[in-house]
């Protein structure tokens, strides 16, 4: 039994390329790793306890690396007036599409007490806030968020609040100067 080498037909030669393409094509709409997204930080909960207003943020890195910060501005304001505010050097590593909490605590102000008494007495069914900053990272610079959002007591827990986003806006590397 003897075989024969045919010469590829026109149609085979064509079926051939078609493939070669496609698979090409495949290999390049594999998954794309997300990078230089800023964080979206929220406000996983705070607290009025003795005159000191503890604020837990959620730091999430919805990129697929690591995010390195190297330092925080974030400034949460409610009816216009500065709330909490936290600005400084900071060394957190946050895994890719994972999160961590930063706490902060200040000694709360004449305001911050007023308005959360009133949120607590339930004279206001919320209060408006407004979280905007910037985290400087080792991969990407600067990069800049703002969020606003509600807080609410928690049932049962006396001078603990949540807090609920509304509307997430300019997340955004920022401009180099």
């Amino acid at each position: 039994m003897s075989h024969r080498a045919t010469a590829p037909t026109p149609l085979t030669s064509l079926a051939r390329l078609a493939f070669a393409l496609l698979a090409l094509g495949c290999a390049s709409c594999g998954p794309q790793v997300i990078e230089g997204r800023p964080p979206f930080i929220g406000i996983a909960g705070m607290s009025l306890q003795n005159d000191v207003l503890a604020t837990d943020f959620r730091i999430a890195n919805q990129n697929g690396v690591e995010m390195n910060i190297q330092a925080v501005e974030i400034t949460v304001t409610v009816d216009g007036d500065t709330f909490t505010r936290e600005q400084g050097e900071r060394q957190l590593a946050i895994g890719a599409n994972s999160s961590e909490e930063l706490r902060v605590e200040r000694p709360a102000d004449d305001a911050a007490r007023r308005l959360l008494g009133s949120l607590e007495r339930r004279e206001v069914p919320s209060l408006t806030f407004e979280l905007a900053g910037r985290v400087r990272t080792q991969e990407d610079g600067y990069l800049r968020f703002e969020h606003k959002g509600h807080f609410y007591p928690v049932p049962g827990r006396p001078g603990y609040f949540r807090s609920a986003v509304t509307q997430a806006d300019k997340l955004r590397r920022e401009d180099p100067l």
